[in-house]
């Protein structure tokens, strides 16, 4: 295969129409009626010998997105003198498989649902009165661990052997509740858990994601994800030192608020690559952490920056949001990164300029509104040359593949 020129060919994997060939391996690159998608699955190292007459078809975005059937792979054969060995899986096609296992959930968005979302709800408070009828006014460490596996073992059981999906989504309420109690009853004595507690927290979390029973459901991950970069922010503070960070670090804009905003630009980068990989749901939990640990760690730090300097970080961090939740078509994160950051624009110019009256302060809010009118037309230029250099060769009209069987 290797002695064909690089192009675009019929994807011989049946699950778009073209898939890019560069001259010795196909690649993710994938495009159906000449609109360009990125598909992990072109870095398989089971190389297909005939392409289906599903290549022909644009891809029914409602059908799971799952491996092609084995009639139309074959795999090297290692008795062959001549066949090349299989490339070693890497991380990123181990990440990518195990994603494709959790199923639709980890490459579409939940729809918003108003009956499932109130007997979520329904089910985080009936965990919270279960918890205080039992407890009582007085509980002790045994009877909260008690309850806090109750509640576990039910939502699981739910989840399990119910299909409606108001009572499975009561059922996430209820685990919400159960896990955090279960974790703080287990590992705090004497009135401390600190660190302890919420790596417990996490670990139960994102255990209860990937395993049966509450498999892929990604508000939990979200959760575990928040926790574990508490988890941390509560050790550098009880340890009152930087730890594994670099001293001028912490010394200059405090440890905990350091481990923070470090936690939220590994989630938001974590958030880009799953974008980029179509795994949009698994996305959404661990840009909804992100955003969480960003505010959290952008209030501990503005202020180690001075009045000129805090908001500036604000600001930066603002754009940063709105990147990513641009690159991802995440409308509440490009905003919440829009507002963060006109908060950082307004914030640094009222503090240049000092407005003593009414008028003063009217002319720092024009002032600050022409600047966010202006940013986006000096980031155009820079956003637009990323945006190419990132595409693969245009597409051109459907032909016929080297690699088709011949006819008849």
């Amino acid at each position: 295969m290797s002695e064909h020129a690089a192009g675009w060919f019929n994807d011989p994997y049946g699950r778009f129409q073209q898939r890019y060939w560069s001259g010795s391996a196909w690649t993710e690159h994938v495009a159906t009626n000449g609109v360009q998608q990125v598909d992990p699955m072109g870095a398989s190292s089971v190389i297909p010998f005939a392409t289906p007459a599903t290549a022909y078809q644009a891809p029914d975005s409602t059908q799971p997105f799952t491996a092609p059937p084995q009639a139309f792979a074959a795999a090297a054969d290692p008795s062959d003198p001549n066949a090349q060995a299989a490339p070693p899986v890497s991380i990123k096609d181990k990440a990518t498989g195990f994603l494709h296992g959790l199923g639709d959930d980890a490459r579409l968005r939940p729809r918003p649902s108003l009956r499932v979302a109130v007997s979520g709800l329904g089910g985080a408070v009936l965990a919270v009165g279960v918890l205080a009828a039992v407890g009582g006014d007085d509980p002790t460490r045994g009877k909260l661990v008690v309850v806090g596996l109750l509640l576990i073992g039910a939502a699981w059981a739910l989840r399990t052997y119910v299909t409606i999906p108001e009572v499975q989504s009561a059922a996430v309420g209820k685990v919400t509740i159960g896990i955090p109690v279960f974790a703080a009853a287990a590992t705090v004595g004497n009135g401390e858990g600190g660190p302890l507690t919420a790596f417990v927290t996490a670990v139960l979390f994102i255990a209860a994601w990937a395993l049966p029973g509450f498999k892929s459901r990604n508000l939990l991950l979200g959760l575990g994800a928040l926790f574990l970069v508490a988890t941390l922010g509560a050790a550098l503070d009880d340890s009152d030192g930087g730890g594994f960070l670099p001293s001028f670090l912490t010394d200059s804009v405090g440890s905990s608020g350091a481990v923070y905003l470090l936690g939220a630009a590994i989630l938001l980068g974590l958030t880009w690559w799953l974008d980029s990989h179509a795994f949009h749901g698994t996305g959404t939990a661990l840009v909804s952490a992100g955003l969480v640990a960003a505010v959290i760690g952008t209030g501990l730090l503005a202020n180690e920056f001075g009045d000129a300097g805090g908001p500036m970080f604000v600001a930066i961090v603002g754009f940063l949001i709105c990147a990513v939740g641009t690159h991802g078509n995440r409308r509440a994160t490009t905003w919440w990164g829009a507002v963060l950051a006109a908060i950082g624009v307004v914030s640094f110019v009222v503090v240049q300029w000092e407005p003593s009256s009414t008028g003063a302060i009217g002319s720092a809010l024009v002032v600050s509104g022409l600047l966010l009118v202006a940013i986006p037309f000096a980031v155009n230029p820079l956003r637009a040359a990323m945006a190419k250099s990132n595409q693969p060769p245009a597409a051109p009209p459907t032909i016929p593949s080297p690699f088709d069987p011949p006819a008849g």
